[in-house]
Order: structure tokens, then C-alpha cells, then sequence
């Protein structure tokens, strides 16, 4: 991955505004430091913004659904779709919001409303079947911006995401846990052309938003 394009990934990843100036500005922090302690052997600086740039945002989500799972009283469900969910979006990809801040909160709100499905035994078995035929169909997606690796080792990733689809399998089985299933019925159903057309059309609408603010903020 060129340094070019691992600048321009990251200004399309983190958005102009909120949270997303608060996580770059603590990447920043974090990568002045190591490159200040050890310049020779580490990665270079945008690399390490880049980094932890996407591990603040990873905890910022992980806190966001830790919060909302304890108000829900259903603390340990959320977190077993959260992590079923982030899984198999690092193995299949995804549309993304150019807003970091505006993704976390959308992935949350569709994690706290997946737990809402119906739980009988039959549709678990339907949503987890469902979930391996559209993973099967349409994963990997990635937008224009985000890095793709070689046939080869998109297959490799693509055989890691059915295997934790029947480890989530047999975590229903044997444990009676179906948060993993509600996690990747989540995410199958957000790689079909009209989760991503969702996707793309609340990421223009929270576009939309932002320049609305800023244009009152120079008229103010």
C-alpha cells in the first residue's frame, strides 16, 4: 500500500468533523511519540495514524455498544452481535459513512435493533442460513477508496468468514447463544445491493448535513 494512497484512504476514512478530528488528532499524538522513540524501525507516520486512527474508533464503538447493551439490559447479547458483526466486516467488507462518528452510531443503532429479531428456533436456523447464502452470493464488497488484496487471499478471508458462520453455528448449538447469528444476518444483509444502497444514501445524507453546517457557520 503506497504512503499516497494510505493518506488519501485515511482523509476519506476519518471525515472532517467531530469525533473524527478528536481520533486523528490522538493518532497523531500516539504516532509522534513512537516515531520520536524509535523513527528507524517503525512503520511510517501516516501509516500509524492510519493505525490508530481505526483502533480509536474501534473502542469508541465497542464503549458506544457496551452503554447501550447495559440500557437495553441485554449487555452480553449486544456484544456477541457487535463482535460477529466487526468479524465479518473485516472478512467481507462493506459500505462505509465517510463519517466515522456518524458510522459508529449507525452501526450501533443497527446492532441494538438486530436483537430485536424474533428468537425461535426455527427462524435462528433461517436467519443463519440466510446469512451464509448472501455471504456466499455477495461478499467481498469494498468501495472505490479501500485497499483490495489478491483473488487469492480474498478467498482465504472469504473461507474464514463460513468458518465463523459455523462457529456461530455451533455456539447456538451448544450454548444456546444466538447473538452471533443476529451479528451475521446484520452484516449478509448489509452486503446485498440494497444494504449498500442504504449505506451510500445515508453516508449522502449526513454529507449533506455537515456542509449544511458549515455553510450556517460562515454565514454566522
Amino acid at each position: 500500500m503506497k504512503l499516497s494512497s494510505v493518506e488519501d484512504f485515511t482523509a476519506r476514512l476519518m471525515g472532517d468533523k467531530g469525533s473524527d478530528q478528536m481520533f486523528e488528532k490522538w493518532a497523531i499524538a500516539f504516532a509522534d511519540q513512537i516515531k520520536r522513540a524509535n523513527p528507524e524501525e517503525t512503520a511510517p507516520h501516516d501509516v500509524l495514524v492510519f493505525g490508530f486512527t481505526i483502533i480509536f474508533n474501534l473502542l469508541f464503538t465497542v464503549l458506544l455498544i457496551m452503554v447501550v447493551g447495559w440500557i437495553l439490559d441485554a449487555y452480553f447479547l449486544i456484544l456477541q452481535v457487535g463482535l460477529s458483526f466487526m468479524i465479518l466486516r473485516i472478512l467481507t467488507g462493506g459500505a462505509h459513512l465517510h463519517q466515522s462518528l456518524a458510522c459508529s452510531i449507525t452501526s450501533l443503532l443497527l446492532l441494538a435493533a438486530i436483537i430485536w429479531v424474533p428468537e425461535k428456533n426455527i427462524y435462528i436456523y433461517c436467519y443463519w442460513l440466510f446469512s451464509l447464502l448472501l455471504i456466499l452470493k455477495f461478499a467481498p464488497y469494498y468501495e472505490e477508496h479501500q485497499l483490495k488484496h489478491s483473488a487469492q487471499w480474498e478467498r482465504k478471508k472469504k473461507i474464514f468468514a463460513l468458518v465463523w458462520l459455523l462457529l456461530a453455528l455451533i455456539f447456538y448449538l451448544y450454548l444456546g447463544q444466538a447473538g452471533f447469528i443476529f451479528g451475521a444476518l446484520l452484516q449478509a444483509l448489509l452486503l446485498t445491493p440494497m444494504g449498500i444502497k442504504s449505506i451510500h444514501a445515508l453516508d449522502h445524507i449526513v454529507n449533506q448535513l455537515f456542509k449544511g453546517g458549515d455553510k450556517s457557520e460562515k454565514t454566522g
